[in-house]
């Protein structure tokens, strides 16, 4: 009894001690939480609106110039060979970024099966992708049920009648409809398609012949009233416009383009033409995801006006004659080549194999880990063009070399803060894609066919491609800015949230959201995952071999990755992920293209696959449930 009253002295100063104590810790926080707010930041922000603010900025003062040009002069050294898809400079990066994941200690989250724990491939998810070129090609022109010609094509020898330009990589067989340019323009005043359809002339099942280019007096003038009579849209070389005007008229067998006959054909006539064509087949050239079979849009070949003539010949027409016909009236020359029947067969090459690579930290928070944050950027380029003097090499120092160290970069702050104890409570996936400069083969592929993580699981997606350059719209006013993009629907959440981080943890980037610019993050986008897309945009080196790691400002690209951490940390530690679309208000009206500046995204299709005129993965277009 005594020792207990004894005691009671000591017992009640080491209760108040410990209030005390409490009390400190309670205000030291609160000065910790408010320590950023500087005279005229937004008084609504909260400490869930922004996970610590002083705690962030101390872990982004380990993304420094240094750490980032470390990594950026060695991935985007000659030694890489411009990482194209599928070739050896690709997997040489991929080897790379797996072994710097290893390095760090994150988690392979790869689809390869190995028993070494330590293999590197086991950061990878390959798959596979197809050329767009034919191996190989035959046309057989008949009159009147007799071969009067025929004309082959390969890589590696080449006629002067044809080569295969793009479409379908399979055999086909119809007659011939004579087609004009293949023009189908309201606004302009000329319609082939239109003048076919009058005559009663179905392209279905049947070669449609065209034109090159449009009505021309010469290579820079045009006949059809367009502004300052400069060539059209029609024009193009990508002929973008051809196709989706061939697309609409219906289904033909395939289509031949007569090349050389008008004032803007190459120099060098038809033989350069194909001389040309070989050499890019003999490259890896455009990829896709699926078979050259399955390729939505008919076969196209490029023909000389000799093998056009012979197949008008049935009709006692010339190119010549037609040519001139349309020029001088600007009326469409469109009829049924009676007689003419064409027959192809093409030879596909065997399918490349490439990756992606995924690196992962598991989050902190039982309750929370299972949810996602992706941090993304494409690691493959352009590759090499032995056809131009001097240097030949794309090293893709900005595109996007620039956001691939920087997922290195922000992977090892991450795992730093981890070490100390505050691990992000989400998840956090790196996703390294390829393919990207294809199309955005690789993320497509993740989204699409292989989500690793599944969609449903994902919370949000911050995407860098392109964060070490400056673009001609900022290089006199403010090369210290970042284009932040973001779908309203989807991603106004995250770009208030990049705005205020940008101020409290001291960035101070001018933030530019009057862009949009296609990159991985269209594929989380098409299935509503919330995303943050940071660019400098098309900048001066862009897609040039001049694009090297001596030309970035390595300050300015650390500001940028730091804003990029600091908005990982938000999402991956917030108490609530970003608000998404509520899928249940949703139903998918069918699927489009991406958007893009060509105007298929205005086509609907009822199911999954590839838009027939970009060739982009289609994606679902909602509406809201009535």
């Amino acid at each position: 009894m005594k020792i207990k009253q004894s005691n009671r002295p000591l017992a009640s100063r080491i209760l108040k001690g410990m209030l005390l104590l409490l009390v400190l810790c309670s205000v030291a926080l609160s000065l910790l939480k408010v320590e950023a707010r500087k005279p005229g930041d937004d008084s609504s922000v909260t400490p869930s609106a922004l996970q610590n603010p002083a705690l962030v900025r101390r872990f982004q003062q380990a993304i420094t110039p240094d750490a980032l040009a470390a990594h950026l002069y060695y991935l985007a050294s000659d030694m890489f060979e411009g990482r194209e898809t599928s070739a050896r400079g690709q997997k040489l990066a991929a080897d790379y970024l797996a072994a710097q994941y290893r390095r760090m200690g994150l988690m392979p989250k790869g689809t390869v099966k190995t028993d070494d724990q330590l293999a590197l491939k086991s950061y990878f998810q390959p798959f596979k992708l197809y050329k767009k070129d034919a191996k190989s090609t035959k046309l057989e022109l008949r009159i009147n049920g007799q071969l009067v010609a025929e004309s082959l094509f390969s890589p590696e020898a080449q006629d002067d009648s044809s080569y295969f330009a793009f479409g379908k990589v399979a055999a086909a067989k119809g007659g011939v409809v004579f087609a004009g340019y293949g023009i189908e323009d309201a606004a302009l005043g000329y319609r082939d398609f239109s003048a076919l359809k009058e005559k009663q002339v179905s392209v279905d099942g049947k070669w449609v012949m065209i034109l090159a280019d449009e009505p021309l007096r010469d290579a820079a003038t045009s006949l059809l009233p367009t502004p300052e009579r400069k060539p059209s849209k029609w024009s193009s070389r990508g002929m973008f416009n051809k196709k989706l005007a061939v697309w609409n008229a219906g289904r033909p067998a395939g289509v031949l383009v007569i090349g050389d006959a008008g004032p803007r054909a190459p120099e060098g006539g038809f033989i350069e033409q194909a001389k040309r064509a070989a050499t890019a087949a003999r490259g890896i050239g455009n990829l896709a995801l699926y078979q050259p079979a399955m390729n939505p849009f008919p076969p196209t070949y490029i023909i000389s006006t000799k093998l056009a003539d012979r197949i008008l010949s049935a009709s006692g027409r010339t190119v010549k004659d037609l040519a001139l016909a349309i020029n001088g009236s600007l009326k469409p020359q469109v009829f049924d080549v009676k007689g003419a029947e064409l027959i192809s067969n093409a030879e596909a090459f065997p399918p490349l194999e490439t990756e992606n690579v995924l690196g992962f930290i598991e989050g902190s928070d039982p309750k929370l880990k299972d949810e996602v944050v992706v941090i993304s950027a494409h690691y493959d380029h352009l590759g090499m063009n032995p056809g131009l003097k001097g240097d030949q090499i794309y090293n893709g120092a900005a595109d996007d070399g620039s956001g691939t160290v920087a997922t290195l970069v922000i992977a090892e702050t991450f795992m730093r803060a981890k070490a100390e104890g505050m691990g992000p409570r989400r998840s956090i996936l790196f996703l390294n894609t390829s393919g990207e400069e294809k199309g955005t083969l690789g993320s497509a592929f993740y989204t699409d066919s292989q989500p690793v993580i599944p969609i449903e699981r994902i919370v949000a997606d911050i995407n860098m491609d392109g964060i070490g350059g400056v673009d001609a719209a900022h290089a006199k006013t403010n090369p210290n800015y970042i284009y932040i993009i973001g779908q309203k629907e989807t991603s106004s959440e995250l770009l208030e949230m990049a705005r205020q981080l940008n101020r409290l943890t001291g960035t101070n980037l001018l933030l530019d959201d009057s862009k949009n610019f296609p990159s991985d993050q269209r594929n989380f986008e098409k299935l509503l995952v919330p995303y943050i897309y940071y660019s400098t945009g098309l900048t001066e080196h862009y897609h040039q071999p001049s694009d090297e790691p001596q030309t970035i400002n390595y300050e300015h690209m650390a500001q940028v990755a730091r804003l990029a951490f600091a908005s990982a940390w938000q999402v991956a530690n917030a108490d609530a992920p970003p608000s998404r679309t509520a899928r249940d208000h949703l139903v998918v009206k069918g699927y489009t293209c991406p958007p893009c500046t060509l105007e298929c995204d205005a086509l609907l299709f009822d199911s999954p696959g590839f838009c027939p005129v970009c060739e982009m993965p289609l994606a679902p277009k909602y509406e809201v449930k009535k």
